[in-house]
């Protein structure tokens, strides 16, 4: 095809032709401009595409990783929410009028701690490559960005709560328990005797004020959970019903 072009310049140029000439070699050079844009359309098109493969990918990842975390902290709360009713429950019983399964229910479940702890590792990874630019929607961006924020903001309450379990609930316990391992572990049935007795060392220890106090503090600790909760349970799901959106913007 050069050659060909360079054929017909020097034909025109060896008969004198000088005007034709200019026209075609205008004409030349703007086939030439032509060419060159639309290989850069070509190209910028091809990118674009290959961009919008990745975001896909991106928000197809990040829907699974929020809405599998989601299920997560809903069952972690409901935990929550368990242990925060058993405090409110010893806190306003007479021990005496409950049965010894009752207690040692309630009393088990002021102890147990629960924490939510979220599957990261697409959020992280676009977060630390960048990849969040990839996402065109400027208010779904906005939202994944600050979503470690507001998990950091309700973790804290946990740990607070499991720190001050941990350092003083669970001493005080250990300090006023006789805690029996094949009992404690079910290897071992308790005798009529021997359930009367561990009835009354249970009933003493919640009554004592020391118990109560801690119980208050918990409680209290607790509280900042359900806080914090609620809020960060609105921002996964209004994350989870952008990244729907998005995704079936481009899959329609």
């Amino acid at each position: 095809m050069l050659k060909f072009f360079r054929n017909i310049r020097r034909n025109f140029i060896e008969t004198g032709k000088t005007s034709k000439y200019l026209k075609y070699a205008i004409g030349e050079i703007v086939l030439v401009m032509i060419g060159i844009l639309l290989a850069l359309q070509v190209n910028n098109w091809n990118q674009a595409r290959q961009l919008q493969k990745e975001e896909i990918k991106i928000l197809k990842g990040l829907h699974q990783e929020f809405s599998e975390n989601l299920v997560r902290f809903d069952d972690i709360y409901t935990k929550q929410e368990s242990r925060w009713k058993s405090i409110e429950t010893l806190m306003n019983i007479q021990p005496k009028e409950l049965s010894l399964d009752s207690l040692t229910t309630l009393a088990n479940g002021v102890g147990e701690q629960y924490t939510f702890d979220p599957f990261q590792g697409m959020y992280n990874s676009i977060i630390n490559s960048g990849k969040i630019e990839l996402i065109s929607n400027d208010s779904l961006k906005k939202k994944i960005s600050r979503f470690q924020d507001l998990l950091n903001d309700y973790k804290e309450e946990e740990i607070n709560t499991m720190n001050f379990t941990a350092n003083n609930f669970y001493t005080f316990i250990i300090n006023n328990s006789a805690i029996n391992f094949n009992f404690r572990f079910n290897k071992m049935k308790m005798n009529d005797e021997e359930k009367i007795k561990y009835k009354e060392e249970l009933i003493k220890r919640i009554e004592s004020d020391t118990y109560e106090n801690l119980l208050i503090y918990i409680y209290g600790y607790m509280r900042e959970i359900f806080i914090e909760g609620p809020i960060l349970r609105e921002e996964m799901v209004s994350i989870i019903n952008l990244l729907e959106s998005e995704i079936e913007k481009y899959e329609n």
